[in-house]
């Protein structure tokens, strides 16, 4: 399945791919920029078939900045597959941004790069509210999103494992945002996962406060839910088109599937208006995901959401994450 081909530990990144991330990485940290210097200023440049989510754009005041991601330490450290995760380091971050244009084939970033102490200035101004948006899609073929397959991915031992890794920096996240609140709660609340995967994280969040916290997972792949039944409440084997939750029941639902190839862009803003009637008054939705978020805060204001956050920074990256809440 060509899907699988990214988990399979047989088939390692290419040697020149992977020789050039570690290299692209030394030149940002070193404020090299001649590799996309040409002769009427700096370009970024990536086909919209090859790595286009490596590149983003945020704005603090009046400006705009761009960015390029390169290969992630899970990659390099810990053999994780893939290339990118969701971190943004200081040295992602390479200037101002002039302009973008787009074509069928490909997408373009031209900006103005910034010295180190500018780089880093910019780094730590970012805020909860600063939204870090990848503007191009990843296609599969021209026109064409990249998704997942028509009844979800397929699941292992060691898939488990590096779904888990690739996770570990949010799920931390997740339980020191959210531990003061639900480690308090004197009544029961629904956690729904509406694209749960192999149960982790939502079993992970729940250890926040196990005798109130209620689990409820939904995935399309059959062989994701047999893993999740070891470790959550509920678990419903279906496509998040049709939550399983009653309208109005969920105190707080996670969504780490409105992502770039998971489901397409269409796809994630039709989705979103069920999910968001899973939410009881006042309950809290957040956004999230290894690959970028497909949605932005526009999309969450327009299904009746108030953006509270964005972004998350820990330790010395930063990375989306929405935090939405149901009224107000």
């Amino acid at each position: 399945m060509e899907t699988e081909k990214g988990w399979n530990r047989g088939q390692p990144l290419d040697p020149a791919v992977l020789e050039d991330e570690i290299k692209a990485g030394t030149e940002l940290r070193a404020g090299d920029f001649s590799r996309w210097e040409q002769p009427g200023g700096h370009c970024l440049r990536e086909e919209l078939t090859g790595r286009p989510e490596r590149l983003f754009v945020f704005r603090l005041g009046e400006h705009w900045y761009a960015g390029y991601k390169t290969i992630s330490e899970y990659v390099l450290d810990r053999d994780m597959p893939g290339i990118f995760c969701s971190r943004v380091y200081w040295h992602n971050i390479v200037g101002r941004l002039e302009s973008f244009r787009t074509s069928t084939a490909d997408a373009r970033v031209t900006f103005r790069p910034l010295d180190e102490v500018a780089r880093r200035a910019v780094f730590d101004a970012i805020t909860p509210l600063t939204e870090i948006v990848h503007p191009f899609t990843k296609l599969r073929e021209p026109g064409r999103e990249k998704t997942s397959p028509p009844d979800g991915w397929l699941v292992s031992d060691e898939r488990d494992a590096f779904l888990s890794m690739g996770e570990e920096h949010v799920r931390e996240y997740t339980k020191d945002l959210f531990g003061p609140r639900f480690g308090a709660l004197t009544e029961d609340v629904v956690a729904y996962d509406p694209a749960c995967s192999t149960g982790r994280f939502l079993s992970d969040f729940a250890t926040l406060n196990p005798a109130r916290i209620r689990t409820v997972g939904q995935d399309l792949s059959l062989a994701m839910t047999e893993y999740a039944r070891g470790r959550l409440e509920q678990v419903h084997h279906g496509d998040a088109m049709h939550p399983q939750p009653e309208p109005g029941s969920a105190g707080i639902v996670f969504s780490r599937f409105l992502n770039s190839e998971v489901v397409s862009t269409s796809q994630a803003r039709e989705i979103l208006p069920g999910l968001v009637a899973t939410l009881r008054p006042g309950g809290t939705m957040v956004l999230l995901g290894h690959s970028p978020v497909l949605l932005d805060a526009v999309d969450l204001a327009g299904a009746g959401l108030r953006v509270l956050r964005t972004t998350a920074r820990r330790d010395d990256h930063v990375f989306q994450y929405y935090v939405c809440e149901l009224g107000g």
